[in-house]
């Protein structure tokens, strides 16, 4: 009877001792690294309650897996992520600038409403309408079309839906609930302007003013927009408003519009006049 006892506890440590040393050597070929804590955007802003670490096989690891937290912090994703995917160097560089060889990259500054109010990133396709203001008054016409945006000044961005997100939703991970005393209990402070680079391209365009609704003939200016935007954005009482286009834009012209000559006031109030008739004073009012 002793002996099969003595068996089956032999038999229960060898089993133990095999499991054990089976979790020793798995976990000697796991390596942490780090992940993204929720769905993040592309664009999105790295902090560290974005990013947690997880265990991983080592060898399913990909070259240039990130181990530690605080090396993502403040970087820019330029790709979404979804939770528990890996965040790596590939995924970075939102600030990437990526040029044809008939391009070129022109910065011009904007205001809240000349861009969008920061709901512009990398990609996107964009109009520019010069703004002239002179004493009489002011003139808009459009220079541009089709052109990409390459960068978007962070301060100038639309603060990013997860701030909200998490100042509104106290039972989400990471959530700290408005209200909250916590120093980064509120939404983060963005700037109303900011700087847009886009992409130009460096062949001559014609800009159109089309006058055929006013029984004129129209014309056309030959201007190169690497030369013509960075003036307008330096010149005096002139602004620069961006306007989002489609992939598949329908081009069209304009001569541009004056703002006085939207004013458009009635003729003179005809007056009554006296009229004797027959020695009586009548009342008329003549056809102005």
């Amino acid at each position: 009877m002793k002996s099969k006892q003595f068996i089956s506890i032999a038999l229960a440590l060898a089993v133990f001792l095999v499991a054990f040393f089976a979790i020793q050597a798995r976990q000697e070929d796991t390596l942490e690294a780090v992940v993204a804590a929720r769905k993040l955007p592309a664009g999105h802003t790295l902090t560290s309650s974005d990013l947690v670490l997880d265990a991983r096989s080592e060898g399913s690891l990909p070259k240039g897996a990130v181990t530690q937290l605080e090396l993502l912090i403040g970087e820019t994703l330029s790709m979404p992520r979804s939770q528990g995917d890996l965040i790596t160097p590939e995924h970075l560089g939102g600030e990437h600038i990526d040029l044809n060889e008939d391009e070129r990259a022109v910065a011009i500054e904007v205001t809240d409403s000349g861009g969008l109010a920061g709901l512009l990133k990398p990609g996107d396709q964009v109009g520019v309408t010069a703004v002239l203001d002179a004493s009489e008054g002011s003139y808009a016409k459009v220079i541009a079309e089709g052109l990409r945006v390459l960068y978007v000044s962070p301060e100038f961005l639309a603060v990013d839906p997860l701030a909200y997100q998490q100042l509104s939703d106290p039972e989400d991970e990471g959530g700290i609930g408005i209200g909250s005393s916590s120093t980064s209990g509120t939404v983060p402070d963005r700037d109303n302007q900011g700087v847009v680079v886009l992409a130009v391209s460096v062949y001559q365009t014609a800009l159109a003013y089309d006058f055929e609704a006013f029984g004129l003939e129209s014309e056309t200016r030959l201007v190169n927009l690497v030369d013509l935007m960075p003036a307008l954005d330096h010149a005096r009482g002139v602004a620069l408003s961006l306007f989002i286009t489609p992939d598949q834009a329908l081009h069209f012209e304009s001569p541009g519009i004056y703002v006085p000559d939207l004013v458009i006031t009635p003729g003179p109030s005809p007056t009554p006049t006296e009229t004797p008739i027959g020695g009586e004073i009548m009342e008329t009012t003549p056809t102005p």
